[in-house]
């Protein structure tokens, strides 16, 4: 996430658990539920997120940062490989960029942000910002082999191209993680759903919500 946006997110945080403080919401942290059969019978809204996609078929995978691993802290070197050209995956390589390091994107697809939903200004800006500072964008390229120093793709072309690098990040997308199946008395919001972004996630569980 951009540096620049966390601090919106804090009074967005604390504006929510003074709202449930003040409906008297109950809330139980450090609670594992490891199945819904103890809430049968009841209404029940599932907001498990979602996993990792993990790309196991490719050679030296286990030498990736996952995306969330970065965002919550893992070190990177200076010049570093972005795997998935998606909007997490451009706005790593964004903040990247205004640290000081040279992110490298790799995308699969012909478009960078190519995912539905996603507002235009953000993902339109984001080309044009990489376009502008000459941020290395591979499309149509497919990941290969992860190596130490260096990563190998096949490029549009069907050819073999090695680009060196320091890290490399998968963001790779997503997987919902639903800990019960859909019911008549449960319902699903967030990524554990569909995978969406912020606002998708809210307007989903206030749609859950008013239905029960």
């Amino acid at each position: 996430m951009d540096q620049a946006l966390q601090p919106l997110f804090t009074p967005w945080k604390i504006w929510y658990i003074r709202q449930m403080d003040r409906l008297g919401v109950e809330i139980h942290l450090n609670t594992e539920i490891k199945s819904a059969a103890e809430f049968a019978g009841k209404e029940l809204i599932i907001a498990t997120g979602s996993t990792p996609r993990i790309l196991r078929r490719v050679p030296g995978n286990e030498k990736m940062i996952e995306a969330c691993d970065y965002l919550n802290g893992s070190p990177v070197g200076q010049r570093v490989a972005v795997i998935g050209g998606g909007l997490t995956g451009c706005e790593i390589a964004y903040e990247l960029a205004l640290q000081g390091k040279e992110p490298i994107i790799v995308e699969m697809k012909d478009d960078l942000v190519s995912q539905k939903g996603v507002c235009l200004a953000n993902s339109s800006y984001l080309r044009e910002w990489f376009e502008l500072h000459k941020t290395p964008v591979y499309l149509e390229t497919t990941l290969k082999e992860v190596k130490d120093g260096s990563i190998v793709c096949v490029g549009k072309d069907g050819k073999d191209l090695e680009i060196p690098c320091d890290s490399v990040i998968s963001s790779a997308g997503y997987l919902p993680a639903p800990l019960a199946a859909a019911g008549k008395n449960v319902r699903f919001v967030g990524d554990c759903k569909q995978i969406g972004n912020l606002r998708s996630v809210i307007w989903s569980a206030y749609e859950a919500a008013m239905e029960i």
